[in-house]
């Protein structure tokens, strides 16, 4: 369901409140059986989730779950840190203790072997958006109409066009 939140946690009066609009919606698309994306959205900590289990890999639902579970958790356990730094730092971490608890719970199931996903968090502070981004699960900035992609995709595709070696409409 379509949520919306107006924070006002503007960085300064002439520049009004920051407004946030968040819709969520999945599907399972033309290629694959199964659904593997998981997301979350939570207003009152301005969080926001996007994984998408790895396409044909082992489990990528199950990771992609796990991933959003994590991160949540590693983001919620404490009371929310006021300083930038520390938040960012946070950030990371949850995002390094959802890897490596998908990557365990991988090598422990055999049927779960060579699971992974994808992740995207955006979270606000301050208004300021921090942003944690694994794989190609993308964030994109709406603006005037427009949207303005802000990560880069971690994948071999990204890596060859960044290196000349094959063009953006080929990619």
């Amino acid at each position: 369901e379509p949520t919306q939140r107006v924070a006002t946690l503007a960085a300064s009066p002439a520049q009004g409140p920051v407004v946030i609009r968040a819709f969520g919606a999945t599907d399972v698309g033309l290629v694959r059986e199964h659904n593997e994306d998981n997301f979350l959205v939570d207003k009152k900590l301005c969080l926001f989730v996007v994984c998408d289990g790895m396409g044909g890999a082992a489990a990528g639902e199950v990771a992609s779950q796990l991933a959003v579970d994590i991160v949540y958790e590693q983001l919620t356990s404490d009371e929310v840190p006021a300083h930038r730094d520390e938040f960012a730092r946070r950030l990371v971490r949850a995002v390094e203790v959802a890897g490596a608890r998908i990557f365990h719970e991988a090598r422990a199931d055999r049927s779960r072997r060579g699971m992974g996903t994808t992740a995207t968090v955006a979270a606000l502070l301050d208004a300021r958006l921090f942003i944690a981004q694994v794989g190609d699960s993308r964030a994109y900035l709406l603006s005037g109409g427009e949207a303005v992609r802000i990560t880069r995709d971690h994948s071999l595709v990204e890596e060859l066009v960044l290196q000349g070696r094959l063009s953006r409409e080929a990619a």
